[in-house]
């Protein structure tokens, strides 16, 4: 090939020029290779062998390979000339590049993996065969065997090292344990590895993901790297506007680990939407990297595959120039199998990694060793306090739609969210219904608080619904038919409650109670005297939602798995301050009894995980049972209201017949005064009673009569096993007949 080198030195206006020019120099390279191995007697003629190409040798050929000189050092004086020439060309293009601002993917490369020409020389030649299909052929030609048409360490060595410096550097980064070999190539299974018999001759192949950074292509991963989050340097992010001196000390910690070598994994913990994301956005900006997030929930569960899901993740990042960050990595180490090492696995992957790597989780994490070199880091994201939640509020909602402090203050009471979950309570609130630009004053802030309230509600709803049941009802305060002082206990905690953000925050208790601030009640008394309206008539009043908890759902034979359970429900119910409502409590909260067996201490660690996380929540639980005898006496120490719903009188119960009745149904003569004084009922019962006889009427298509009264009194009797006496069935047969 004739070819003349221009020595004007011009930048790269775009990647397709640089990639000529590379063509180019291994043309010139696969030329010379070509006359070198011609030249030397190399390949057999086929009369000699008889058309057995590679089968047979002469002694001439024989002796060619034993005392002829390295492949890498054959070349003519013009020849080495030429290529000179053209590093040298190739070198000062590159320069200028990005000198006038033109970046190129091998710029990127040469930053981020510290690589030298020859590194580049052997990337180019990987990548040639994915340019221009005719390097395949060249190459089985240069192997002396057509069915072998790709690259081998081998023919690497050869095409791209200039003396035997080089070809030492080449042989220990393709072979060696490091290098481009384990981050840009493909290496051979160890099926297809046997069939060679030297490592020089294993095919490789760049990476799919290399070639189309090297192209400058997209790429999308599949499988569980598809939901990579990227997070550009140059995008900034949302501003820190809670936590605020924790985030400065936040970025003081990553100057400092910047000025010493080796990996630091920095682990921030808190809830869920907590920060930890955003913090690490900004850290890693001002450091001037971008950031990489993945789910490691979405890793898979094999142990060989997580270790190249991870290889690929680390390789993103560097490709990206990015701090890797590793989401949820709790659930990775809250395993039930021991044999599950994916949460040791990445720490110890994270030890090949130069700089900080992010580890996210809800709770405190740390391996019982660190790999050598590893500095651990962990910080806690508090949830914002009750001042700081409500600035978070007026921040998000202010610029779509007008709260009052008051409003913001409210929020910041009933809702304990994370600012994640804030944010995604205010962006509910605007799709929920489009805001209205004629109202104003007084109607547009109680407009606003009530969408934002729904929309919170229902962002809460989605995270402890899996365990817990939302009672929903439009009852009051004037719904509920009780004794006086009944009714003044539950007032009283309501209003509790409701002035909490004044009490803690305004009035300083907040540093006087630094936990357990929240109130717990006790609702002891028959079944249908109204335990379970009340807590929802509470919810109602203080506009917080109420969740039942669902002990099929929570309770488990698997020991450990009841605590986790309600762990999670008091967390997620944390968020909103809701009112949790144990039905039957004395279920779960029962005595602790005498240790006889592993079983017994089993359940009474139960009891005790759960006195401690009543302690600790911040909201309203209460506790509902028909049998006051069979709870613990540590709750019962730990409860601030017990509450005594008594067996209706006749008076209350006159109240509850005629609080059954809606005053739309048609109804007829009904003796309500004679029913309150001869059925000693509660208000549920009453409730089936009146529903069974208003479907009866309807049926027939007339009003409610004491006929259909009775039928439903006989029904309900039946159904709970009482008795019902012939006095009291002479008088509904004689009132029915009246009627």
């Amino acid at each position: 090939m004739d070819l003349r080198v221009d020595d004007r030195v011009e930048a790269y206006e775009q990647l397709a020029d640089y990639l000529q020019d590379e063509l180019v120099r291994l043309d010139i390279v696969v030329e010379q290779e070509i006359r070198r191995i011609s030249q030397a007697g190399m390949l057999p003629d086929d009369e000699a062998t008889g058309g057995l190409l590679d089968m047979v040798m002469t002694p001439d050929e024989a002796m060619q390979l034993l005392n002829g000189e390295p492949p890498h050092l054959w070349m003519s004086e013009n020849d080495r000339v030429l290529v000179e020439q053209l590093d040298r060309r190739i070198a000062s293009r590159l320069s200028a590049s990005r000198e006038q601002g033109v970046e190129l993917p091998v710029h990127h490369l040469q930053d981020r993996f510290g690589l030298d020409e020859l590194d580049l020389r052997m990337l180019m030649v990987a990548l040639a065969p994915h340019l221009d299909r005719k390097y395949l052929k060249l190459f089985g030609y240069l192997h002396d065997d057509l069915t072998r048409q790709y690259i081998t360490p081998d023919l690497l060595i050869r095409l791209c090292c200039r003396s035997e410096t080089e070809r030492q550097a080449a042989y220990g980064r393709l072979i060696g344990a490091k290098g481009i070999w384990r981050i840009f190539f493909v290496r051979p299974s160890a099926s297809e590895a046997l069939h060679q018999s030297s490592v020089l001759l294993q095919p490789v192949r760049l990476a799919d993901r290399i070639i189309h950074y090297l192209l400058g292509l997209e790429w999308r991963y599949a499988g569980p790297l598809s939901f990579l989050r990227f997070h550009p340097a140059d995008e900034e992010p949302p501003p820190i506007v809670v936590n605020a001196g924790l985030h400065e000390r936040l970025e003081s910690r990553a100057f400092a680990s910047t000025l010493a070598e080796g990996t630091v994994v920095w682990l921030l913990h808190g809830p869920s939407g907590s920060g930890k994301t955003l913090h690490a956005r900004h850290i890693s900006r001002s450091l001037g990297f971008s950031l990489l997030e993945w789910d490691v929930t979405r890793a898979p569960a094999d142990d060989a595959a997580f270790a190249e899901t991870m290889r690929l993740m680390l390789l993103e990042a560097k490709l990206r120039n990015a701090v890797p960050a590793f989401d949820r990595a709790h659930r990775l180490a809250d395993t039930e199998s021991s044999r599950d090492g994916r949460f040791l696995r990445l720490i110890e992957m994270l030890a090949e990694w130069d700089g900080i790597a992010f580890i996210f989780a809800e709770e405190e994490l740390r391996p019982l060793t660190l790999p050598p070199g590893v500095r651990w880091l962990a910080d806690a994201i508090p949830l914002p306090g009750l001042e700081q939640s409500r600035m978070l509020w007026q921040y998000l909602a202010e610029r779509r739609m007008p709260i009052s402090e008051d409003v913001s203050a409210a929020l910041a009471a009933k809702f304990r969210f994370p600012p994640g979950l804030i944010a995604q309570s205010v962006d509910s609130a605007m799709t929920m219904e489009p805001p209205d630009p004629q109202t104003s004053g007084a109607g547009s802030a109680h407009h606003a608080l009530r969408r934002l309230e729904a929309a919170a509600r229902s962002s809460m709803g989605r995270r402890i619904s899996s365990k817990a049941v939302r009672l929903e009802s439009g009852f009051r305060w004037d719904d509920l038919i009780l004794p006086a002082d009944t009714l003044a206990l539950l007032k009283q905690a309501a209003m509790r409650l409701s002035h909490r953000h004044t009490v803690m925050h305004r009035w300083g208790f907040d540093a006087k109670l630094p936990y357990g601030r929240g109130i717990s009640m006790l609702f002891t008394g028959p079944p249908g005297t109204g335990k379970t309206m009340s807590a929802m008539v509470m919810g109602n009043e203080m506009g917080v939602d109420v969740y039942r908890v669902d002990l099929s759902r929570v309770v488990s034979k698997y020991i450990g798995e009841t605590e986790k359970n309600l762990g999670e429900i008091f967390d997620q119910a944390r968020y909103g301050g809701a009112i949790l409502f144990f039905d039957e409590a004395d279920a779960l909260f029962g005595k602790r009894s005498e240790v006889k067996d592993a079983h017994d201490r089993y359940a009474n660690m139960e009891t005790s995980y759960l006195l401690q996380k009543m302690e600790e929540y911040d909201g309203l639980t209460i506790l509902a049972t028909n049998f006051k005898q069979n709870l613990d006496d540590a709750f019962m120490r730990r409860i601030h209201y017990v509450v005594r719903f008594p067996f209706p009188d006749a008076a209350q119960r006159e109240r509850l017949w005629a609080s059954c009745l809606p005053p739309s149904m048609p109804v007829g003569n009904l003796d309500i005064p004679g029913l309150a004084r001869r059925f000693e009922l509660a208000g549920g019962p009453i409730k089936n009673i009146v529903l069974t006889a208003a479907y009866l009427a309807a049926g027939e298509g007339a009003p409610v009569s004491m006929r259909h009264i009775m039928a439903g009194i006989v029904q309900e009797y039946k159904k709970t096993g009482k008795v019902l006496l012939k006095e009291q069935l002479n008088w509904l047969e004689e009132v029915s007949r009246a009627g």
